[in-house]
C-alpha cells in the first residue's frame, strides 16, 4: 500500500515537562494499552483538560538507534504526553499508582530533530523512516537517539489510510 510523506525538515524542539511510561513489547500488548490509559488518566487527574497527542519513542532490544518495524515484540518504548502546569513528580507517581502504571514526570532538554509527516497505517512507516534517516545523513547529521512518533490522529476513530503520524529523530553533527 502506497503512503504519502511530506518532505523532511529540521526543527528545534523546546525543553518541556512531560508525563512518561516506559515499557517493552508490541503496541497490541496489554502493557502498552495500560500505559496509554494511565498517561491520559494521570494527566486529567492532575488538572489537564485539553486534548493532546500521544508520543512514543521506540528502539529495538535495548539499542536506542535500532528499530525493526517487523519485530514489535523486541521494541522498547517510552510513551509520553505533555504534563499540565504545576505537576509534580510525587503527584504524577501517586496518580500513576492509582491508574495501574508507573508514570513519571520528566524534563527532556531542547533538541534538534529531523521530522516528516507519515500518512497511512503504522505498519507502512518503513519507507517514511528510510526517507527520514536518508535526509539526516544527506544533511551531514547523525541520529542522537531513538525515533519518536507523534500520533496526530486517533487510531480508534480514524481509518488506517487516513492516519497521520509525525516521525522525528533527534540529530547531532558528526563528531
Amino acid at each position: 500500500m502506497h503512503t504519502d510523506t511530506t518532505a523532511p525538515e529540521l526543527v528545534d524542539l523546546p525543553a518541556r515537562v512531560v508525563l512518561t511510561v516506559d515499557g517493552a513489547g508490541a503496541p497490541e500488548a496489554p502493557a502498552f494499552t495500560a500505559a496509554v490509559r494511565a498517561l491520559f488518566a494521570v494527566r486529567a487527574a492532575l488538572g489537564a483538560r485539553e486534548d493532546v497527542p500521544l508520543e512514543g519513542s521506540y528502539s529495538q532490544d535495548g539499542d536506542p538507534l535500532r528499530f525493526d518495524l517487523g519485530k514489535p515484540d523486541g521494541w522498547h518504548w517510552r510513551l509520553l504526553v505533555p504534563a499540565p502546569p504545576h505537576a509534580t513528580a510525587a503527584a504524577a507517581e501517586t496518580a500513576g499508582g492509582r491508574f495501574g502504571a508507573p508514570v513519571h514526570l520528566r524534563s527532556p532538554r531542547a533538541q534538534r530533530v529531523a521530522r516528516l509527516l507519515h500518512r497511512g497505517p503504522y505498519a507502512d512507516e518503513g519507507p517514511s523512516l528510510a526517507a527520514l534517516y536518508s535526509f539526516v545523513e544527506r544533511s551531514g547529521l547523525v541520529p542522537a537517539g531513538p525515533h519518536t512518533e507523534v500520533y496526530l490522529t486517533d487510531p480508534s476513530t480514524t481509518p488506517p489510510a487516513q492516519l497521520r503520524t509525525l516521525l522525528q529523530v533527534p540529530v547531532s553533527r558528526w563528531v
